[in-house]
């Protein structure tokens, strides 16, 4: 099967629209799907799959520039997902060592001391808050370990735990 990336159109487009639309220059697809966001609108593309090399190659040939709904198509063979999207940010990093966690839900008033004491009973060796530039707490932060496995020991436990009249979530840092 081949599969075809159908942008620039209307947010309103449906895929019965979007299927009718090939299907009406003889060209019949096995599928027609207009990509949606996380929030439910439109994200002004489709994929259009086809059983076969050459009749996506007509198709693609045929659309490419064509008005639709008022607006000129971009029609190209799908390259599959880009490195902004979802599967590229489930790659680990390079530099990801497992003694990181991420502590979310912090009061505002929480310090770097008074966090990494919070986590003390796990071994923690240091704290860190999230500042913005005008100096600020952005509500997070991290907490190192010395070991992936006293990292671990303290997601588990203190997750969902309360601290500073806060109920915190904590993971484990994937870009450290």
């Amino acid at each position: 099967m081949t599969t075809l990336f159908v942008g620039n159109l209307k947010w309103e487009c449906t895929d019965d629209e979007l299927f009718a639309l090939f299907t009406g220059g003889s060209f019949i697809p096995t599928s027609a799907v207009v990509v949606m966001g996380r929030n439910g609108r439109s994200r002004g593309y489709g994929l259009v799959t086809f059983s076969d090399q050459a009749t996506a190659t007509a198709a693609m040939d045929a659309y490419n520039g064509q008005e639709f709904q008022s607006r000129n198509l971009i029609v190209h063979e799908d390259r599959g997902a880009t490195k902004g999207s979802k599967t590229a940010s489930t790659e680990v990093d390079p530099n990801f060592t497992g003694t990181s966690v991420f502590v979310n839900n912090l009061s505002w008033a929480t310090t770097d001391d008074e966090l990494k004491a919070y986590f003390a009973q796990f071994g923690s060796t240091s704290a860190k808050i999230a500042l913005r530039k005008d100096g600020k707490s952005r509500g997070w932060g991290t907490v190192q370990f010395s070991s992936p496995d006293s990292a671990m020991q303290a997601v588990e436990n203190m997750k969902g735990s309360d601290f500073g009249g806060r109920t915190i979530e904590c993971l484990i840092d994937k870009k450290a």
